[in-house]
């Protein structure tokens, strides 16, 4: 991500950040240019979502965007079956949220 210094208007690196929180990052900028020399911090944060997630983490609510047909969306999760589904990269990630971990293999 580039930002540019508020001062001198030259391109500012991200020398380091933190997740704040799931939908919120802290980075701290360095101005470019060795005559300047700002660093600053700027939050980076996810405001809407622009299209729904396979994997949605039940602790992060955001607002859709307004593009998206939420009553077409419903008829069509409502009227599609189910099909089953064996991750490669992840493990499965819709067990109950109070559900006890499984065993480790």
């Amino acid at each position: 991500m580039k930002m540019r210094c508020p001062h001198c208007k030259a391109w500012s690196s991200i020398r380091s950040s933190i997740q704040v929180t799931d939908t919120s990052r802290e980075s701290i900028f360095v101005c470019r240019d060795p005559e300047c020399g700002h660093s600053f911090s700027a939050v980076t944060t996810i405001n809407r979502t622009l299209s729904l997630s396979s994997k949605p983490n039940s602790r992060v609510i955001l607002p859709l965007s307004s593009h998206i047909k939420r009553a077409l969306v419903a008829q069509q999760l409502a009227a599609m079956p189910v099909s089953e589904y064996q991750p490669i990269n992840s493990p499965p990630s819709t067990r109950d949220l109070f559900e006890p971990p499984p065993p480790p293999d």
